[in-house]
C-alpha cells in the first residue's frame, strides 16, 4: 500500500511540475505569458463535503484543463491531482496533503455535471480515500469570480498573511510579477506570478523557499484574487502550503 502511494504521488506531482518547465531554478526572469485555451470544467468551484455523514467541510477547487488544485480550511487539507471529464462525468485523482504539511492519503472522486434551476453548473460527486477508507459526498458549484480578468497590475504590491500558528509571511510582487519576501521564522521566498489566461482569474505561481530547514525547495501552484485577498496554494512532493494574503 505504501509503495502504491509513493508511485501515485510521484506520477501526479511529477506530471504537474515537469510539464512546461524550462528551468530547474526559480529566478528573477519571468517567462513570457502564454494564453491557454479553456477546457469545459476550467474555473473556480466552491462547495462542501461530508465524511461518513459528518460535516459539512468547506471545499474550493481550481480546475485547469487536466489539473486540479483544491483546499479545505476546516479540514486543513490541500489536494493536488488530475481531472478527467467526458462531457458529463468527471474523475478526480487527488493526493491529499495536510495543510502546510506533507502527503497523508489519496482520493478518487467521481462526479456528474448538472445544471441547477438557477442556471448554475454543479458537480455532484462522491469520494473515497484509498488509505483511510473514508467515503462521502462532495458537491461544488461553479463560481463566477473566475470570469474576472487577470493582470500583473492587479497583483502588484505588498501582501501579508498570518496563519493559524501566528506565522506571518510578507511578500512583494512587482510590475513584472516577481515575488519576493520572508516570514517571521526567517524563511526566504523568491519566485513569480504569471498570467495563465488574461480573461480569467487564476494565476500560475512558482516559488523557491530558502533558509527554512526541511521546507526548503521549489514549489508550484495557483492563485486567484478576490476582494483584495490573494489566495495562493503551492506544493512539491514533500509539502503543500496555503496563503490568503491581504494587501498591505
Amino acid at each position: 500500500m505504501l509503495e502504491m502511494f509513493k508511485l501515485l504521488l510521484g506520477l501526479l506531482i511529477g506530471f504537474m511540475f515537469l510539464q512546461g518547465c524550462t528551468t530547474s531554478k526559480v529566478s528573477n526572469e519571468v517567462p513570457e505569458t502564454e494564453t491557454t485555451t479553456r477546457s469545459p470544467l476550467d474555473g473556480i468551484w466552491v462547495g462542501e463535503f461530508d465524511i461518513r455523514g459528518k460535516g459539512p467541510y468547506d471545499f474550493t477547487a481550481i480546475h485547469l484543463n487536466d489539473k486540479a488544485y483544491a483546499y479545505s480550511l476546516k479540514a486543513k487539507t490541500i489536494c493536488i491531482g488530475t481531472l478527467d471529464f467526458d462531457g458529463e462525468h468527471s474523475l478526480h485523482n487527488y493526493v491529499l496533503f495536510s495543510m502546510d504539511g506533507g502527503p497523508f492519503d489519496w482520493a478518487n472522486i467521481t462526479g456528474t455535471l448538472k445544471n441547477s434551476e438557477q442556471d448554475q453548473y454543479l458537480l455532484a460527486s462522491h469520494f473515497r480515500t484509498l488509505n483511510g477508507g473514508d467515503t462521502g459526498a462532495l458537491n461544488i458549484a461553479y463560481d463566477n469570480v473566475y470570469e474576472q480578468p487577470s493582470s500583473l497590475l492587479a497583483t502588484q504590491g505588498r501582501w501579508s498573511y498570518t496563519d493559524r500558528d501566528d506565522l506571518t509571511t510578507d511578500v512583494t510582487i512587482d510590475e513584472k510579477g516577481v515575488l519576493s519576501g520572508s516570514d517571521t521564522d526567517g524563511c526566504g521566498y523568491l519566485g513569480y506570478v504569471d498570467i495563465i489566461n488574461a480573461q480569467y482569474n487564476v494565476y500560475q505561481v512558482k516559488v523557491e523557499i530558502s533558509e527554512c530547514g526541511s521546507v526548503n525547495g521549489e514549489y508550484e501552484g495557483v492563485s486567484y484574487l478576490v476582494d483584495e485577498i490573494f489566495t495562493l496554494q503551492i506544493a512539491n512532493p514533500q509539502y503543500a502550503l496555503y496563503y490568503a494574503f491581504d494587501r498591505k
